[in-house]
């Protein structure tokens, strides 16, 4: 049997995206102008489905193509002053680096300790200076989850600014932004949301929203379709833009997109995120234990404090790429980012695979 358990690299898209989707394809885009309002409501709809996830208003939701574009929204948009340091983590996915690092402020790195990241290393990196904590909720390599709502005491405590790469959590972890006061969260779609390449989610807290200079395509204005839709008299260039984060969507979008984004957040909606969570705790902790009986190394704490969806692991005597390249060939897709073999299950993994999975594995480490 094949074992798909890379929904750290990419998740499996929906079957319900998929039908929802290919409708859009074949009944509504070779229409054009005539059939297209049908599934316009679409990105409406995903947007009040982000917000229900991550228990927030939607005024503070933008839909936007990937993570990077959603942190670029924060390190392009902010009024930097010389002087101010934002605080990173070493070993850290590049796409939470370089947009900080492009802005010419000073970073102060959090080391990487075991896999993971000590809250008294955050606390000494944090000081006067701090204008802002970039941190992924989730590594990307080793699986290590940060106490978020330790992070932001941490930062707020000195005014300090908090903004969150969630592309590894968000769909499998539950998150409420109505309990951890993180200030903007960025995560695409196509990892645990199991939703279209080219979507995601843009969090920012609506009290910082008049603070970010935000792109304005011609769509972030208020009254903007006025034009299209009331006849003459409201062509006009003085219209305000939105007060919204969907000022940021600038003009048209990815419609099809939309479509495949709306049912994936609606399924998660209606299975549950703890639901979920459950049932990857129990798949990880069946991996772990077949990963350690292997002898194999596990990188980061698998504590309940710390765990994750991922598991990064090594073998001491088989070299990962090579481990990770074997198990691929024999139909269990893993990645091996970082010089580890990384495997992570979804909700939707069965029992049948992690038993591929480690069968499998025996066979290259004996």
């Amino acid at each position: 049997m094949s074992a798909y358990l890379d929904y750290a690299g990419l998740g499996k898209l929906r079957p319900r995206a998929v039908e929802a989707m290919r409708d859009a394809v074949v009944d509504v885009l070779p229409h054009g102008s005539a059939e297209i309002g049908r599934i316009f409501p679409a990105r409406r709809r995903a947007r009040a489905l982000a917000a229900e996830l991550l228990d927030c208003s939607t005024d503070e939701i933008a839909l936007v193509t990937n993570t990077s574009t959603g942190l670029h929204l924060v390190a392009d948009g902010l009024d930097w002053r010389e002087g101010d340091e934002v605080v990173v983590f070493d070993r850290d996915f590049p796409a939470n680096v370089h947009p900080w690092r492009m802005r010419g402020v000073r970073l102060v790195w959090v080391p990487m300790r075991d896999g993971g990241y000590h809250l008294a290393d955050v606390e000494a990196a944090i000081g006067p200076a701090t204008r802002l904590v970039a941190v992924s909720h989730v590594n990307f390599a080793t699986g290590f989850r940060i106490d978020l709502d330790a992070v932001c005491a941490l930062a707020h405590r000195v005014g300090a600014l908090v903004s969150v790469d969630a592309v590894q959590s968000l769909g499998v972890l539950p998150l409420s932004l109505a309990d951890t006061p993180i200030d903007f969260l960025a995560a695409g779609a196509h990892k645990w949301l199991c939703g279209p390449v080219g979507t995601g989610i843009f969090f920012s807290r609506r009290e910082h929203l008049p603070r970010l200079r935000l792109p304005g395509g011609w769509f972030g204005f208020e009254g903007a379709n006025d034009m299209l839709t009331k006849g003459a008299g409201h062509f006009r260039y003085d219209l305000s833009p939105l007060p919204t984060a969907a000022r940021a969507e600038g003009g048209m979008y990815d419609v099809l997109g939309m479509v495949g984004l709306a049912e994936v957040l609606a399924e998660l909606s209606e299975v549950g995120v703890s639901a979920i969570a459950d049932r990857v705790r129990h798949l990880t902790q069946r991996l772990c234990d077949g990963l350690r009986s292997a002898g194999c190394a596990i990188s980061a704490s698998t504590d309940d404090d710390a765990w994750s969806g991922i598991i990064g692991f090594t073998h001491p005597a088989v070299e990962s790429v090579a481990l990770a390249r074997g198990l691929v060939a024999a139909d269990c897709h893993v990645s091996h980012p970082d010089g580890l073999v990384r495997v992570a299950p979804h909700h939707w993994t069965e029992e049948a695979e992690v038993d591929a999975f480690l069968a499998a594995l025996t066979q290259r480490v004996r």
